[in-house]
């Protein structure tokens, strides 16, 4: 009778003793077991194989070989499952092998632009931070970007920060053309700043800018080639133009409505393709941002000429595709400011917050230094506070 009591005594003995903590490579190798991430051999399942581990300071990197037959992709689309499973954040890149970073830390849910971010003298805009610090894009090297993202999370506001940035580090090279499709809600009150050339509100303004832009493009091309430059990073000329469109999707034939809009619409995305393929080498460079990331709304020969992109999250995974070439901005948490960025390579940013008050302050601070330093007198209170005295303010293309 003793003998027999003490079979279950012992099993009950067992059930309290504490289960082993599972380590970071154990969740991360059941996670391929629950999700079937492996390829069937016969009975069994060949999964992705630890091969080492990498301490930093600020992550571990694990390196997995993945079974023959299985698809990078299908590895990478794994991300959301083991950033939830680990609750860290985490990066996949496949190199040949397959690399799962895992930082110690989380990225700040938000932060605010401030002017030590500027970088004088250069055509570089912070574009955020994530686990290595502070990435920058340098528009010299990568002429283009393509932004998109679901609205009100941070589009916007990154088109505000990348303006901000390279008017203050380039007061006296730099000059803009804004197509604001949003009704000039967003960019309206910029008429006035010297540099801001044009904003256009509708397709009918568009179409007006966009043909000076398109005539001024050919002028620059035939000078170029007089002086036989090829590249304008190349040569002593310091003068870059930025055509920032916020909302492309309103210049698609496609999707917009009326037969003479649609004729102006396709004008309109025809001189942004060319400003795309040409551009760059002249010293025209394009920002071109949509919410609605679809292949309507954003051309094949501009997405074709930008290398650079930038993703806020995205409503399906059609529109990471559209934007990244790539999956993972579907996947990106609902906080606003978290991006992808992409050059080689995906890399997570929290994008600097920068509101209009904070802008126009800093200008105007700006604008009163140069006007003392060149002994003129303050603006008037119905002038815009970057205007000076001796520079007449820009004007909408239309009357």
């Amino acid at each position: 009778m003793l003998e027999w009591l003490a079979i279950p005594a012992v099993v009950v003995g067992a059930a309290f003793v504490p289960k082993k903590k599972l380590t970071v490579e154990g969740k991360i190798q059941r996670i391929f077991e629950n999700t079937n991430a492996g390829i069937k051999q016969g009975d069994s399942m060949n999964y992705p194989r630890l091969l080492n581990k990498e301490d930093k300071v600020s992550h571990v990197t694990y390196s997995y070989s993945l079974p023959l037959g299985m698809p990078a992709d299908d590895a990478i689309k794994l991300l959301p499952a083991i950033r939830d499973g680990l609750n860290k954040e985490i990066e996949i890149e496949f190199t040949g092998v397959l690399l799962i970073r895992v930082f110690n830390k989380k990225l700040p849910v938000s932060w605010k632009y401030k002017d030590d971010l500027l970088q004088k003298g250069t055509w570089e805009v912070p574009v955020g931070r994530n686990h290595s610090g502070i990435l920058y894009h340098d528009f010299d090297k990568y002429p283009h970007m393509l932004v998109g993202g679901v609205t009100r999370f941070g589009k916007t506001v990154f088109i505000k920060e990348a303006f901000y940035s390279l008017l203050m580090n380039q007061i006296e090279n730099v000059d803009f053309y804004i197509l604001d499709l949003k009704g000039g809600m967003e960019f309206g009150e910029y008429i006035g700043i010297p540099q801001v050339k044009a904003v256009a509100s509708d397709i009918y303004e568009s179409t007006e800018l966009l043909s000076d832009v398109m005539e001024q493009l050919k002028a620059k091309q035939r000078e170029m080639r007089a002086k036989r430059y090829k590249n304008i990073v190349d040569t002593p000329i310091n003068q870059r133009t930025f055509i920032i469109v916020d909302e492309g999707a309103e210049l698609s034939p496609q999707i917009i409505n009326g037969k003479e809009a649609k004729k102006y619409a396709a004008f309109c995305q025809a001189v942004l393709s060319e400003i795309a393929r040409i551009g760059g080498a002249l010293g025209y460079r394009l920002i071109f941002c949509t919410q609605y990331p679809t292949r309507e709304a954003v051309p094949m020969q501009i997405k074709a000429n930008i290398v650079a992109r930038l993703s806020f999250i995205a409503a399906e995974q059609v529109g990471s595709r559209v934007i990244l070439d790539d999956v993972g901005a579907e996947d990106l948490p609902s906080i606003p400011g978290r991006a992808i960025y992409k050059i080689e390579k995906n890399r997570t940013v929290q994008v600097p917050y920068i509101d209009d008050k904070y802008m126009f302050n800093k200008m105007e601070e700006r604008a009163d230094a140069i006007n003392h330093d060149e002994n003129r007198k303050p603006a008037n209170d119905n002038r815009h506070p970057w205007s000076s005295q001796d520079k007449t303010p820009a004007a909408n293309p239309r009357p």
